[in-house]
């Protein structure tokens, strides 16, 4: 009678650790869906296709004034991040602009061309990238974009962010010191420098 009792019992406790195993991975699978789900809203797949758009500088001429070119300007680039455009083409429909002219406040392509990077440069890097400059002086009217790669200091879980590396000195071999729009300049060792750098460095030397 006893030896059967403890058949029974035995047997009542495999039927429940089976159960709780069943009900373990079951757990498990809807997290691991759950997860999935969450992943693939949070990092949606890119397009196939860019989105281009040519715009003339000369439209900023029918401003009257510098304050109401550059909030012209702004508009034109608010609605292209609106509309998700990957490319602005500016224009010059005269075939006048050269690059001699470069700088001088009154092109008006050159000066599409100057509001419309420092809008899509990061704020967190503007400084950095734009110094002090007269076509820049009413950029406090420009209405932020907030674009994508736009971060805030807040946005920790952020898989990357654009940044400047900084004329600090380091030991041999310990990397370079980061700026990247957080309370505290990162150490990286290993980092891509993207062609945009380049770009930036001759911005500063034009400007």
């Amino acid at each position: 009678m006893n030896l059967d009792r403890k058949k029974l019992v035995k047997k009542l406790k495999e039927e429940r650790f089976i159960d709780a195993r069943k009900i373990s991975e079951i757990e498990k699978k809807c997290r691991e869906n759950e997860e999935t789900a969450n992943i693939e809203n949070e990092s949606p797949e890119g397009r196939n296709y860019t989105v281009s758009v040519a715009v003339p500088g000369s439209i900023l001429d029918n401003a009257q004034t510098h304050e109401l070119r550059t909030y012209l300007a702004g508009q034109i680039a608010r609605a292209a991040a609106i509309f998700e455009v990957d490319e602005i083409v500016v224009f010059d429909e005269f075939s006048k602009t050269t690059e001699k002219l470069y700088g001088f406040t009154q092109n008006s392509n050159i000066l599409m061309v100057k509001i419309l990077r420092y809008l899509e440069c990061p704020q967190y890097l503007r400084k950095h990238m734009f110094p002090l400059q007269k076509d820049l002086r009413y950029a406090g009217l420009l209405n932020p974009l907030d674009c994508f790669h736009h971060f805030r200091v807040t946005d920790l879980s952020v898989p990357y962010r654009e940044g400047v590396v900084l004329d600090k000195s380091v030991k041999a071999g310990r990397g370079s010191f980061v700026y990247v729009g957080l309370h505290k300049v990162n150490q990286i060792f290993f980092f891509c420098v993207y062609s945009f750098a380049k770009e930036a460095w001759s911005l500063r030397q034009e400007s």
